[in-house]
């Protein structure tokens, strides 16, 4: 590696070593013209801000899912994570993705697990590839459930839509069920 050499400087006396510290302690005392964080964020009561969160939900040593959030404010003595562009990855007993819900905002409690997303949400089935909408589902693992009592559309793989006011199912989808259905017809598009 080669070793530079400082040029332009011949000289060092007394006066250069006064410039320079007059130079550093004059930038020390001088104001930011950039602000270190946004008046949001400085004026949130959060005790933690995380960015790029990735966290794990497990039972019983075993790993039930994935949480990922573009930013998570993180309330202490409510257990509460406010999450903004949250995903959440369900797996099943043996690893396997079972559905992923994505939405613009959501909540979960750190001690119970459960969560809510809000915000354009839409939860993917992987067993069928179908696809729930709706602006807000919650997760409550202590029943194994998933639901939203919000209008729902549900895309089937091969582009059938059904429609209803909610729905609700077991993390296992063997027993989802939308109230009020309607629909069911094919997209020719």
């Amino acid at each position: 590696m080669k070793k530079r050499a400082i040029t332009g400087i011949h000289r060092t006396g007394t006066a250069g070593a006064v410039l320079v510290v007059a130079l550093v302690a004059s930038a020390c005392g001088s104001d930011l013209d950039t602000p270190v964080a946004t008046e949001e964020l400085q004026s949130m009561d959060a005790d933690f801000v995380a960015y790029g969160m990735v966290t794990y939900v497990t039972a019983n040593g075993l790993r039930e899912g994935r949480i990922e959030a573009d930013t998570a404010y993180i309330y202490e003595n409510e257990s509460t994570a406010v999450l903004r562009q949250m995903k959440l990855i369900f797996y099943d007993e043996v690893g396997n993705e079972r559905a992923t819900v994505t939405g613009l905002e959501g909540d979960w409690n750190q001690e119970t697990n459960r969560m809510v997303a809000r915000g354009d949400v839409v939860l993917f089935i992987h067993t069928d590839s179908s696809t729930i909408e709706s602006p807000e589902i919650f997760y409550e693992p202590e029943i194994d459930r998933i639901w939203s009592d919000s209008a729902t559309v549900r895309t089937m793989q091969d582009g059938s839509v059904q429609s209803g006011t909610a729905f609700e199912s077991d993390m296992s989808f063997e027993n989802l069920r939308i109230e009020n259905m309607r629909g069911g017809a094919r997209r020719i598009f």
